[in-house]
C-alpha cells in the first residue's frame, strides 16, 4: 500500500492544487500528460475573429459581454476620474472640551439632595455622554487669522465668505431682507431637449440657452459647493420631449426678488442671488458677526453652523475626550468647586459630595437611632444601604420611616458617614497616630542616581521621575483602564487649567488601609 492511498489528505489536498488541469499531478494516474489537441470541430479555443465592436461574444449564449473597464462603449480610467477634496483639521486651531456649567449645577442639584459620592471621574464620563454637557472653545494662533463668531446664533466660520453664505441659507435672513415672488412671461422659442439636476432633480434649462451656465453654476455654489464644479457637471442629464420642455417653462413663469429691510417703494428689488449676497455682505454682516480668537461654543452645535474644518477639530476633541475622560477632571474640579461642592481625595480617587469627610470618634455620643445605624456600619464592612435598613428598622416595616431616612440623611450631609453610589456605607472614623519608636534606628535615606547625561552634565535627574523617558502625548493621555491615582494626576492636553483644590483626606474607615496624604495629594505608606 503506497503513502498515497494511507494518507487521508492526500485525495483533498490535490483538490486545491492550483494551474492547468494537465500540469497538476494526481496520486493515482502516473502516466504523462499532454495538452489537449484540437482538431478542427466546434471544441477550439476563442480566436481574435469571435470579438467585435460591442464587446467579446459568448459561443454558447451569443450575448455580448463588455470588456473590462468598459460601460456603454466607453472606456473609463479610474485614475483620471475626478475626486472630491479631503477635508482636513483648521490648522492653527486649538479646541477644548469644558463642562457645561448648567449640567454641573443639575449634577450638583443631584448631590445635594441624594446626599451620595461621586467619584470625579464618573461625573466626567456622564458629562462626556452628551454633546449638550459640554462646551467646545475654539482658539487661534496669533498667526492665524480670526475667527467670525454669530451674535445672532450659536454658529462660528473661518472666513467671511462662508459667514456670509449662511446668513443666506439660514433663517436669518428673514431678519436682513425681503422676499416676493412675481410673475413673469416665460421665454419663448423652439426648445428640444431640457437639462436637468441629476442629484435634486432641479431644471436647469436647454443646454443653448444663455442662463443655462447662470443656472448651472449658481446651483452648484447653493447647494453642491462640497464637490467640485466638474463632478457636479458630469452628472447633468438632458431630457428630450413636450412634458419636459412644458415642465421647464413652468418654473419659468415665477421669479423670486430680494432686497434689504427699511427701503420703500420699487428700490433695492433685484432678482440676482450673487448681487443681493454682497449687498448682505457690505451691509449686514456686522449685525451678524463679530471678529474673535477664542469663541466659545455648545458641543451640540449644529454642523451647518460650524465650518467643515472646524466641524472635523471639534469631532477630533471630542472623541478624545470621550475615549480618555480623566483629561476633563482638572475642569470638573473647578465646575464643582463653584456649585460650592468639595473635592477630596480618597484611596488615590477624587470624589465629590454633599460634605467633607469628617471624622466620629469612636465614644462620640448620638441619639439612639442614628447611634445603631453607626455601630452596625462599623460591625458589617462593606455596609450596604438595603442591609441597614433591614437590621434597624422595626419588624413589619417595607420603607423606611421618615425619622430614620431624616436621621441617616443628617449623617451624610455632616461626611460622618459616606454613601457611595453602589449603595456602599462607610464611617469616617478618627484616625490613629502612630508613635514612632524612640529606640528603633533611624532609616538611612537613598542616594539619587545620576543618569549618563546629567552625570556629564554635571545635574542630577530625580530618581523618582516618572515621566523622564515617556512622551508628553503618553503622559497626558491616560486612559480610563489605568488607576484613577495616575488620571488625576496628569495634566489635560487640550487646555491649560490649574491644578484642583485638594482636600486632605483627615480619616480612613476601618476596613481600608490608612494612607496619610502628603502635600502634593499622593498616598505613601507609613
Amino acid at each position: 500500500m503506497s503513502d498515497s492511498e494511507t494518507d487521508p489528505l492526500s485525495s483533498l489536498l490535490t483538490s486545491f492544487a492550483l494551474g492547468p488541469a494537465w500540469a497538476r499531478g494526481g496520486s493515482d494516474d502516473k502516466k504523462e500528460r499532454k495538452p489537449k489537441t484540437f482538431t478542427g470541430t466546434d471544441e477550439r479555443p476563442p480566436r481574435r475573429d469571435d470579438r467585435d465592436r460591442g464587446g467579446f461574444r459568448d459561443r454558447e449564449s451569443g450575448d455580448r459581454r463588455p470588456p473590462q473597464g468598459r460601460r456603454d462603449g466607453k472606456f473609463q480610467d479610474r485614475r483620471d476620474s475626478p475626486r472630491f477634496e479631503e477635508v482636513r483639521p483648521a490648522e492653527g486651531v486649538r479646541v477644548t472640551i469644558l463642562p457645561d456649567a448648567q449640567a454641573v449645577h443639575l449634577i450638583g442639584k443631584e448631590v445635594h439632595q441624594v446626599a451620595r459620592v461621586y467619584s470625579l471621574f464618573d461625573v466626567a464620563k456622564t458629562l462626556l455622554a452628551e454633546k449638550a454637557r459640554c462646551r467646545a472653545v475654539f482658539e487661534v494662533q496669533e498667526s492665524h487669522s480670526p475667527l467670525f463668531l454669530g451674535k445672532l446664533d450659536d454658529s462660528l466660520f473661518l472666513t467671511r465668505d462662508e459667514a456670509t453664505r449662511h446668513l443666506w441659507n439660514s433663517e436669518l435672513r428673514n431678519q436682513f431682507i425681503e422676499e416676493e415672488t412675481i410673475e413673469v412671461d416665460p421665454p419663448t422659442g423652439n426648445f428640444q431637449a431640457i437639462a436637468r439636476c441629476g442629484i435634486s432633480n432641479e431644471w436647469l434649462g436647454p443646454v443653448n440657452f444663455h442662463s443655462y451656465q447662470t443656472n448651472l453654476r449658481r446651483l452648484h455654489r447653493e447647494r453642491f459647493s462640497n464637490m467640485p464644479f466638474e463632478v457636479y457637471s458630469a452628472k447633468v442629464r438632458t431630457e428630450r420631449g413636450e412634458e419636459a420642455v412644458n415642465a421647464w417653462l413652468e418654473t419659468t413663469k415665477t421669479k423670486i426678488r430680494w432686497r434689504i429691510k427699511g427701503q420703500e417703494g420699487d428700490e433695492g428689488w433685484t432678482d440676482d442671488r450673487s448681487e443681493i449676497e454682497r449687498v448682505i455682505h457690505a451691509k449686514c454682516f456686522d449685525q451678524g458677526f463679530h471678529e474673535t480668537r477664542s469663541a466659545d461654543v455648545s458641543g451640540a452645535i449644529p454642523a451647518k453652523n460650524l465650518s467643515p474644518s472646524l466641524l472635523l477639530s471639534l469631532k477630533i476633541s471630542g472623541t478624545h475626550a470621550r475615549n480618555h475622560p480623566a483629561i476633563l477632571i482638572p475642569a470638573v474640579c473647578r465646575a464643582v468647586e463653584a456649585e460650592h461642592l468639595p473635592v477630596f481625595k480618597r484611596q488615590g480617587k477624587l470624589f465629590t459630595g454633599p460634605a467633607r469627610p469628617h471624622p466620629l470618634a469612636l465614644d462620640a455620643v448620638l441619639a439612639e437611632r442614628p447611634a445603631k445605624m453607626v455601630s452596625w456600619i462599623r460591625e458589617n464592612p462593606p455596609a450596604k444601604l438595603e442591609g441597614l435598613w433591614k437590621a434597624v428598622l422595626p419588624e413589619g416595616s417595607t420603607a423606611p420611616p421618615a425619622d430614620y431616612a431624616a436621621d441617616l440623611f443628617w449623617l451624610l450631609t455632616q461626611g460622618h458617614i459616606l454613601l457611595y453610589t453602589d449603595d456602599t456605607l462607610v464611617v469616617q472614623d478618627v484616625k490613629e497616630v502612630v508613635v514612632p519608636d524612640p529606640n528603633a534606628e533611624p532609616k538611612k535615606k537613598k542616594k539619587k542616581k545620576k543618569s549618563k547625561k546629567s552625570a556629564a552634565d554635571g545635574e542630577a535627574t530625580p530618581a523618582n521621575d516618572l515621566t523622564a523617558d515617556k512622551p508628553v502625548a503618553e503622559i497626558a493621555e491616560a486612559t480610563p483602564e489605568e488607576p484613577l491615582s495616575h488620571q488625576e494626576e496628569s495634566p489635560a492636553p487640550a487646555a491649560e487649567i490649574s491644578a484642583p483644590t485638594v482636600v486632605e483626606e483627615p480619616v480612613s474607615p476601618p476596613a481600608e488601609t490608612s494612607e496619610p496624604v502628603t502635600d502634593n495629594g499622593e498616598s505613601q505608606q507609613n
